[in-house]
């Protein structure tokens, strides 16, 4: 009898009120940090060099196992093979710049100055297409991105002033139209453990698998993941032996990831790092 009566009371107990809306979830039920697919402490590949690179500026994927990379000063693009290890092809798009950034897109070529200036090109054709961004006054950019999803190239922001610090604008390919994106404030920062003031991005590049976009740091010598809403998704320091001067960033199709580093008073590399699912 005494068990039929514990029965029933243990019956009615879970026949109480549901949980309310707010109630914090248990523990079990909690989504999982983010984890990095890469390891950045330990390259799969490390790309020593020649000379004409050892201001590499910024890269991006070509085809067949290829880059396609820029410098500072020089208004030539190299093609890069990572199965050789060297310079295989080169050609020139004017005379001379501060180039910050390069990304292919659709069988063109665009090239970023850090005035905002974008020029664009079939690989060694000599017509030679240049826009005029219109960026804020005062604005110096650095990183060179391509948004599939939105088909826009993404600009970011090294310097800015009032507005245009700390963003990521955008250039949309059909229109020929520039947009602000997103901006990121001293407050996300601070929560994510960067200090605002090393926040200089140098390069961007969004992942051809889970469409995150990833953003270089040299000053501060960081890797920053965001989502296209500016949601700060994952921070981690580079380690400064390891990442002299990472100036530019892109992916390989299967999400294989490429840092490019200028050579600081030696010879410029870039670093392989192999995607982890």
């Amino acid at each position: 009898m005494n068990r039929f009566f514990l029965s029933i009371m243990l019956f009615l107990a879970g026949c109480g009120p549901s949980s309310k809306k707010n109630d914090k979830p248990e523990a079990g039920t909690l989504a999982p940090p983010f984890k990095l697919p890469y390891q950045l402490n330990a390259p799969t590949e490390n790309y020593k060099l020649p000379k004409e690179l050892t201001e590499i500026s910024g890269l991006t994927y070509f085809k067949d196992d290829k880059l396609l990379c820029v410098q500072d000063e020089e208004a030539v693009v190299y093609v890069f093979d990572t199965k050789k290890g060297n310079i295989v092809k080169d050609f020139g798009f004017g005379g001379y710049g501060d180039f910050e950034g390069i990304e292919y897109v659709n069988d063109e070529v665009y090239v970023l100055e850090s005035n905002g200036n974008l020029f664009r090109f079939k690989p060694e054709s000599k017509e030679i297409g240049k826009t005029k961004t219109d960026l804020p006054k005062h604005t110096e950019v650095e990183g060179l991105g391509y948004d599939p999803k939105t088909k826009r190239l993404l600009i970011a922001v090294k310097d800015g002033k009032g507005s245009s610090d700390k963003a990521v604008y955008s250039f949309d390919l059909l229109n020929r139209a520039v947009f602000k994106d997103m901006s990121l404030n001293d407050e996300q920062l601070n929560a994510a453990g960067i200090d605002p003031k090393t926040y200089k991005p140098s390069g961007i590049a969004v992942h051809p698998i889970t469409g995150e976009w990833y953003i270089l740091t040299s000053a501060g010598k960081r890797l920053l993941i965001t989502s296209r809403q500016a949601k700060i998704i994952y921070s981690e320091p580079l380690d400064p032996k390891q990442f002299r001067q990472p100036e530019g960033i892109c992916f390989a199709p299967n999400g294989d990831m490429f840092i490019s580093s200028e050579g600081a008073g030696k010879k410029g590399y870039i670093l392989k790092f192999e995607y982890r699912k």
